[in-house]
């Protein structure tokens, strides 16, 4: 590749490579012509594909006006499925599915036995010796799964007292009907003692807020009868109705359960994989049982893991592939292995979630895909992207979406797909919105102008889909010591993992160029496979015997390991425990002897001082390294480089390629133009180059084989101002029959009838260029026009020339060759946010006050939900002043010699 195939490429990325968007039908009340309409607006905008999630209605089914609501797995549900798939594949769009009706899956055909159970400890303390019995009826609700007595001394459990009762928790009868529950008379012997009884309560979690017809209990996550009578059930069918092969993905969002935490194959399972009885050592998961509570713990958080690493994320895949299709999953809110979760999908998924337009490792919802997708070579890792950017709704710029779109890339994504694109048959107050979109939709005001980022993503994820990545540091996870502190819950071990490690730590690796993977013991036990010559060990003290060979095996082939402030030296789970953690220590100990062990005396800066003596950054920022990041990824040919600027200010930065000689490109692909540089020093460890980057401004460096060097571009000098245009404009807004001549630029919100406007507004001046000022506009390399202040797009013509559309800072566009000695014209059309709309009294509120006939929930319950999604009290309670409109402040032009 030289430097016109890179320039080639950039002009015409992959197709399938472009972004998707997820697509909201609410209650499935859509029209066919409006599916075509949607469909042809996402084309134009470039986007690649939809994912489909059909769920809660928000209007009432209104004939005259051809609305219906169709209920969940109904003909008219699969008849729109399929006329959508269709449509998509008429214009080479991908169209995938989220399986179910809202979240989590479930369903009206799920039996109790088979959904997620909920189980809570309830405890007795009694003191002996006496006989002891005790009516539960109305104490508590549910079935007892598990219940032991035991002598308690202190705060602890003494194991070699405990006796199971379980048998003795028995059904109370009221005229031969079961009522209740008693615990029958049981002998206690002397001292203090403690009944836990566990129970697994009759209110078990239910689908989130479903289509009609498609409420009902969620699965159990750890079954795999489970999820396949959900498939059955859910899936077949629409596979079925819709034709194999016209979905290509089938999407599983977040794993949102809560409580879930039992299952009724965990004795059996329990027994098999771990070697033991779990019942007689259920309190231990609640309480303290002397010398065995985080050891019973780890063997039961383990056991859950496995069972729904296997028999959900594993099964679900391949149901995916029984039907012709590949699966997408997002695995974030599972206690299993994270990373054996997400790999398990063929394309994981993470997410960016509230306000992410920054530079910073995102561990929970982000990194921890990208690095399962790394370490189980998925070459596609998506991401759903700008959920909850802002809060309030509509207050989201272009801007906003590049910034967040950039620190995505920098955690190492290679698929966006929008959060999101809410079906809506009406542009004007009638539209439908998202409770926690972004609505990049044909209702917002800039979606005219989101086509600029469309294609941008689609360049960034051409490149960043090439190839491999290149990853030589690796931060083991320390999930056993989650699973062995925490007691019975659904545990979110992505949370969990953060809180662990904290963000200041991870960010701190990061940001001194060392690029990492999370990793696991999968990765571990086959260290060999993989490229990483630097593991590090943080907040970890329980680990696998095995593992812990196989990080001494890494460090004797020459792999360096650092511990920040301590070395494992416990092992996992109760059986062998005393044995294992001594071989443990043994090991660690001679490693530190022996100098193939490093500890630090914390994970902070220490542990970032010992990463820099004993290797060099793959990539080094010199001056801004926290606000620019970047990521690396290498084919067979060339050395591929993202790097961004994800701050709002422009900036000189010396960029260091380690080991990297090679001749090299750089273009901004957001407008597909090189870029130049001001300095190349070629050294013997790597090239180092200096360049401007302007405010979220993006680069790709390829370097290769068969590209010659860039030619280094002297440092602009200087840069004056050659002519102040900040009076003098003329505002009109025909929507409004609005016109107004400015002497002083201001916001068009301070005009009374303007206030709550959201739109667009042409601006335009008419002005001379004396002799004087064309002969230093002709002596300059650059003119640019510079604008102060913007809200919040513009697009810019000079002398009825195009020149381009300002989305983001800085508010400049080159307008070299375009002026002309004399009179000259420029049109600026602003547009701003959606917001000002959203805030004014007089936007319609349409929440019936009263339940209609025609409501598919006859529930009052369900309209308030309904109230908080649809409607915008959020935003005026948030936001009480318009923000600003239009363009204010100076208005200049420059040049630069």
């Amino acid at each position: 590749m030289n430097r016109e195939d890179v320039r080639h490429q950039l002009w015409h990325p992959r197709k399938e490579t472009k972004g998707r968007t997820r697509w909201w039908w609410y209650g499935c009340a859509v029209e066919k012509e409006e599916i075509i309409r949607e469909l042809d607006m996402m084309q134009e905008a470039e986007i690649g594909g939809v994912e489909l999630q059909i769920l809660y209605p928000l209007q009432a089914d209104e004939k005259e006006k051809s609305l219906q609501n169709y209920e969940y797995l109904s003909p008219g549900y699969f008849e729109l499925i399929r006329f959508a798939a269709d449509e998509a594949a008429a214009r080479g769009m991908q169209f995938d599915l989220t399986l179910g009706s809202s979240w989590p899956f479930g369903g009206p055909f799920m039996p109790e036995e088979l959904c997620g159970q909920n189980v809570l400890p309830f405890s007795i303390d009694v003191e002996g010796p006496c006989t002891f019995y005790k009516d539960l009826t109305t104490v508590i609700y549910g079935k007892v799964v598990g219940a032991v007595l035991g002598k308690m001394e202190g705060a602890q459990m003494m194991p070699e007292t405990i006796v199971d009762i379980t048998d003795h928790v028995v059904d109370k009868y009221l005229f031969n009907w079961p009522w209740g529950t008693e615990i029958e008379e049981i002998d206690i012997p002397a001292g203090l003692h403690k009944i836990v009884l566990f129970v697994s309560s009759d209110k078990k979690q239910r689908v989130l807020k479903p289509l009609r017809g498609g409420d009902g209990l969620i699965i159990d996550h750890n079954r795999k009868d489970s999820l396949r009578k959900f498939l059955e059930y859910g899936g077949d069918p629409i596979v079925e109705a819709v034709g194999q092969g016209k979905i290509q993905n089938f999407f599983c969002d977040s794993i949102e359960v809560f409580g879930h935490n039992w299952t009724d194959i965990l004795y059996d399972e329990f027994r098999k994989r771990r070697g033991y009885e779990l019942r007689p050592y259920i309190y231990a998961l609640w309480g303290e049982i002397k010398g065995m509570t985080d050891q019973v713990r780890y063997d039961y958080q383990k056991t859950m893991a496995e069972l729904t690493v296997e028999n959900f994320f594993q099964e679900l895949t391949a149901w995916c592939h029984e039907k012709g299709a590949v699966s997408r999953i997002q695995a974030h809110g599972t206690w299993g292995d994270i990373l054996q979760a997400y790999g398990a999908a063929d394309i994981p998924e993470g997410e960016t979630f509230s306000a992410f337009d920054r530079y910073e490792v995102n561990t929970v919802h982000r990194k921890l895909a990208v690095s399962a997708g790394h370490v189980y070579h998925k070459p596609i890792i998506s991401n759903e992207s700008f959920t909850w950017l802002r809060f309030p709704r509509f207050v989201v710029s272009l801007e906003n979406i590049k910034a967040a779109a950039d620190s995505i890339f920098l955690d190492g994504i290679n698929q966006i797909v929008n959060h999101g694109y809410s079906y809506s048959k009406d542009d004007d107050e009638k539209m439908l919105a998202f409770y926690a979109s972004t609505n990049i939709n044909h209702t917002n005001t800039w979606w005219k102008y989101y086509k600029k980022l469309s294609v941008y993503i689609n360049r960034v994820c051409d490149f960043m889909q090439r190839g491999e990545p290149v990853v030589t540091t690796a931060v083991y996870l320390p999930q056993h010591d989650i699973w062995a502190e925490t007691p019975i819950a659904d545990t979110h071990m992505c949370m969990k993992l953060d809180e662990r490690l904290q963000v200041a730590c991870i960010d701190g690796i990061h940001k001194a160029g060392y690029w990492f993977d999370y990793v696991n013991d999968d990765v571990l036990k086959n260290w060999k496979d993989y490229g990483y010559d630097t593991l590090l060990l943080i907040e970890c003290d329980r680990i696998p015997l095995e593992t812990m060979e196989k990080i001494r095996e890494f460090a004797e082939h020459g792999g360096r390991v650092i511990a920040a402030e301590r070395v494992p030296s416990k092992s996992c789970g109760r059986m062998h425990y005393e044995e294992r953690t001594a071989e443990i220590c043994r090991i660690g100990s001679e490693m530190k002897e022996q100098g193939k062990l490093t500890v630090t005396s914390d994970k902070f800066e220490s542990l970032i001082q010992e990463l820099r003596r004993v290797k060099k950054p793959d990539v080094q920022i010199y001056h801004h390294p926290d606000t620019v990041g970047y990521v690396h990824r290498r084919t067979d040919t060339e050395e591929i480089y993202f790097i961004s600027n994800v701050s709002i200010n422009d900036i000189k930065e010396i960029i260091k390629f380690t080991k990297n000689k090679k001749g090299f490109c750089v273009f901004d692909p957001m407008d597909g133009k090189e870029k130049e540089i001001h300095q190349l020093n070629i050294a013997e460890d790597g090239i180092e180059v200096s360049v401007d980057l302007d405010a979220y401004q993006s680069l790709l460096f390829v370097f290769g084989q068969d590209i010659a060097f860039p030619s280094v571009e002297r440092e602009k000098e200087t840069k004056e101002k050659c002519l102040e245009l900040s009076n003098g404009w003329t505002l009109e807004i025909p929507q409004k029959a609005f016109r107004k001549e400015y002497d002083i630029l201001e916001g068009w919100e301070r005009e009374p009838e303007l206030k709550y406007y959201s739109g667009s507004g042409s601006y335009s001046k008419t002005f001379q260029i004396s002799e004087s000022a064309w002969q230093q506009l002709q002596d300059a390399d650059t003119v640019l026009l510079e604008l102060e202040h913007i809200g919040k797009t513009a697009e810019i013509y000079v002398n009825g020339t195009f020149v381009d559309t300002i989305i983001k800072h800085p508010y400049r566009v080159d307008i070299t060759g375009l002026l002309k000695q004399g009179e000259n014209r420029i049109e600026i059309t602003a547009v701003n946010l959606l917001i000002n709309r959203m805030i004014d009294p007089e936007y319609p509120e349409r929440l019936e006050e009263t339940i209609l006939p025609q409501w598919p929930y006859a529930s009052g319950g369900l309209n308030e939900c309904r109230k908080e999604r649809l409607f915008n009290w959020r935003e005026r309670e948030m936001v009480k002043e318009p923000y600003p409109s239009g363009i204010w402040g100076k208005v200049e032009i420059t040049v630069q010699k």
